[in-house]
């Protein structure tokens, strides 16, 4: 019987080996499984009181190289960008330009947008880590930050530096990097260079559009600051499947500088009048529960009533590095990133950050006042009113 034992210890130790062997050979395995395998290795060895010495899940998770070293779902979200699945137009730069499609009401992807950028070199892991170790960000669960917008999450928010944020935090689920509002440095924003069009066009000229106000003897720019494409930009970091939840914003673009995101795009002119609509299509039914971007996708969008939704009045596209997505005003949109992902986003309105405040962190965006109104009592007064959107959802 003690032979029989030692026998399927050796047999099941073998097993256990022959796995951790294929799981860092095989693409599969390893864009999706490496992260928990030490876990999972740890796991079984206690079972047969193996040891488990030398298997550091810090060293799984947190030692990648590059970006490009880390696990990333494409077996299960990314796409072939079919016409029929994704149906958004791609365009040159040089068409994105002439053609001004920011002005339009329809989402474009630019590609080879980021040719050209320092970024492409500076923004390498390793290298980002060198050169902006102290870059203040903030980080949060991107499901709750998703709801209110990362502007009014308070403290749903910590702060955080890049250095910190990649090397002890970037694959916790828990922790997401996207910040509009923090002061970026101006050697990352030059890294950026040329910025596309619009934005571009703010640093060339920041009183486009002026006229001669002769009272006080200058030129003023007559559209107001939350009118115009400036000259600062968002930073998003996020490990694989980390990704807001569906929300709606103003006109903006995301390039892409390394990873590739996945998107699903919603028409706003189908829920600005039918509130009802939108909570069918971005929460749970029986639970009414917001998901995640992946659990949305995994359990919600298979519904024929999603999909088909999607199919005649939105897009499902892959955007890849060095691409653009445009994304047009209050289309309701939700990202999941495939890898480690990292972009920059501008968006009409979007000033200069001035950095975050210890206050900006003492606001719990879940704290009710008296200025609330229960889900119910607002629900028939939004439907009534022909209300335009959830409050929870824009940012």
């Amino acid at each position: 019987r003690a032979a029989e034992h030692q026998h399927e210890q050796e047999s099941l130790a073998i097993f256990i080996s022959t796995m951790t062997i294929s799981a860092a050979s095989s693409q599969h395995r390893r864009s999706r499984g490496i992260r928990h395998g030490a876990v999972c290795f740890a796991f079984v060895a206690s079972l047969m009181g193996m040891s488990t010495v030398g298997v550091s899940s810090q060293e799984t998770e947190y030692n990648y190289v590059n970006w490009e070293d880390a696990p990333a779902s494409r077996d299960e979200f990314d796409h072939d960008n079919d016409p029929s699945v994704c149906g958004v137009k791609r365009l040159t730069v040089a068409e994105w330009e002439a053609g001004r499609y920011w002005e339009k009401n329809k989402p474009v992807i630019v590609m080879n947008v980021t040719d050209g950028w320092a970024a492409l070199e500076h923004w390498k892991k390793q290298e980002m880590i060198r050169r902006y170790p102290d870059q203040e960000a903030t980080m949060g669960e991107a499901r709750l930050v998703g709801e209110t917008g990362p502007d009014e999450a308070g403290k749903r928010l910590s702060p955080t530096t890049i250095k910190e944020f990649i090397t002890e935090h970037m694959y916790d689920p828990m922790k997401y990097f996207f910040d509009r509002k923090i002061s970026i440095s101006e050697g990352m924003l030059q890294d950026c260079h040329p910025f596309p069009m619009p934005t571009r066009a703010y640093l060339e000229d920041p009183l486009t559009g002026a006229i001669e106000a002769l009272s006080k003897k200058m030129r003023v720019r007559k559209t107001i600051d939350e009118e115009i494409w400036r000259d600062h930009l968002a930073i998003s970091i996020g490990a694989d499947l980390q990704g807001f939840g569906f929300h709606h914003h103003r006109e903006a673009w995301n390039a892409v500088i390394f990873g590739a995101k996945r998107w699903i795009l919603w028409d706003h002119d189908r829920v600005k009048h039918n509130i009802t609509r939108q909570r069918r299509m971005t929460r749970d039914w029986d639970t009414r529960a917001l998901l995640s971007s992946p659990e949305w996708i995994r359990q919600l969008y298979p519904e024929p009533e999603r999909m088909d939704e999607i199919r005649a009045h939105g897009h499902d596209c892959v955007q890849r590095a060095g691409e653009l997505m445009f994304v047009p005003n209050r289309w309701l949109h939700m990202v999941v990133n495939i890898g480690d992902t990292v972009a920059v986003i501008s968006e009409i309105g979007l000033g200069a950050g001035e950095g975050k405040k210890e206050e900006d962190f003492q606001f719990d965006p879940d704290e009710e006042s008296s200025d609330d109104w229960s889900e119910d009592e607002s629900e028939d007064e939004e439907e009534s009113e022909d209300s335009e959107y959830e409050n929870e959802s824009e940012y």
